[in-house]
Formats: C-alpha cells, sequence, structure tokens
C-alpha cells in the first residue's frame, strides 16, 4: 500500500478501534454499575472501575496533566505516522501507530467526558489492576514495536526516527563532483 492510501485507511481504522473501545466502556458502565460479573470463576470477571489516574493508579486525580499528556503522545505519533517510510517491512509499525493513538484517544474521551477512565476488564488470578479495551491497544502495540526494534529491524532501518536527518541527508550523493582544481 503506499502512503496515500494509508492516509485514507488509517483515520477509517481508528475511528473503528476507538469506536469498539467507548462502546465496551459505554456497556460497562451501563451493565456493571451494580456489580461484576465473572467470566471464569477466580481467574477473569469484568469489574467496573472509575479510574481517575493513570496505570496501576499513577498520578490519581490528575486528569489535567494526564489529557496533556495524552494529547502530546498523539500529536507525535501523528507526526511519526507521517515521517515513516513507505515501505512494506513498515506497514506493521503503521499499524501500531494507529493502535496506540486509538487507545489515547478512547483513553481521553474518557478523561475529558467524565472525568474519570472507565476500566472493566479484571484478572482476579494475578489480581492484576483493572484495565479496558483502550489499555489493551496501547499496551499490545508496544510490546510487539519493542520486539520488533529488538529482532526485526536493524539500526539503518530506523532512520526515520531522528528529528535531524532523513535517510536522504545520510546517503553520499553518487555524483561527487570535485570542487579541487586538476593541474
Amino acid at each position: 500500500m503506499n502512503k496515500k492510501t494509508w492516509y485514507i485507511i488509517s483515520p477509517i481504522l481508528m475511528a473503528v478501534l476507538v469506536f469498539l473501545d467507548q462502546i465496551t466502556k459505554y456497556l460497562a458502565r451501563r451493565d456493571l454499575a451494580e456489580s461484576s460479573k465473572s467470566i471464569i470463576k477466580g481467574v477473569f470477571s469484568l469489574s467496573l472501575v472509575s479510574n481517575k489516574g493513570a496505570a496501576w493508579g499513577m498520578l490519581q486525580g490528575r486528569v489535567d496533566i494526564l489529557s496533556i499528556v495524552s494529547i502530546a503522545l498523539i500529536i507525535v505519533l501523528t507526526i511519526f505516522f507521517f515521517r515513516i517510510p513507505e515501505e512494506k517491512k513498515f506497514n506493521i509499525i503503521r499499524i501500531l501507530c494507529i493502535s496506540i493513538v486509538a487507545g489515547a484517544i478512547g483513553n481521553l474521551i474518557d478523561r475529558l467526558g467524565f472525568g474519570y477512565v472507565t476500566d472493566f476488564l479484571y484478572f482476579e488470578l494475578i489480581d492484576f489492576p483493572v484495565f479496558n479495551v483502550a489499555d489493551c491497544y496501547i499496551t499490545v502495540a508496544m510490546l510487539i514495536f519493542v520486539i520488533l526494534l529488538i529482532f526485526y529491524y536493524k539500526d539503518d532501518d530506523l532512520y526515520f526516527l531522528s528529528l535531524r536527518k532523513t535517510k536522504k541527508d545520510n546517503e553520499e550523493p553518487s555524483d561527487k563532483v570535485d570542487s579541487g582544481s586538476e593541474e
């Protein structure tokens, strides 16, 4: 797929992911307000939590700071998205960016709309903090990105991450002209 196609598909995919996140949060607020529901007894349940902080309860009550951080993340990843080379091997990075931005938008909508993030997925077995679908988008995408950075991409592949130079700036011109005079 060329960049123009990605520019058309990415907002649609992002909108679908945000919609799925928001609909699951809506259903959680509607159906879990009174009690939690066990899916696998003692292992996994749906349990409504109004999270006024970030992951693992950090920055509780700092919706303002978390909203600013989310907006900044969305802007940075959008700029990053436009810098990704057109080569097919970078398509997965595009999808990961879309997932992270969709997750950030989903949680930002909650923070701005309710003053908290709706969490409802709870792994009782390991007493993992309650989370939501947007958190899954972000966490899984970041995990895959780290794995790709370690095992798939080479340092030369990541030239587009640099703020200063592009691959073209790093390449030596093929028709180098000698500016010195020949005698």
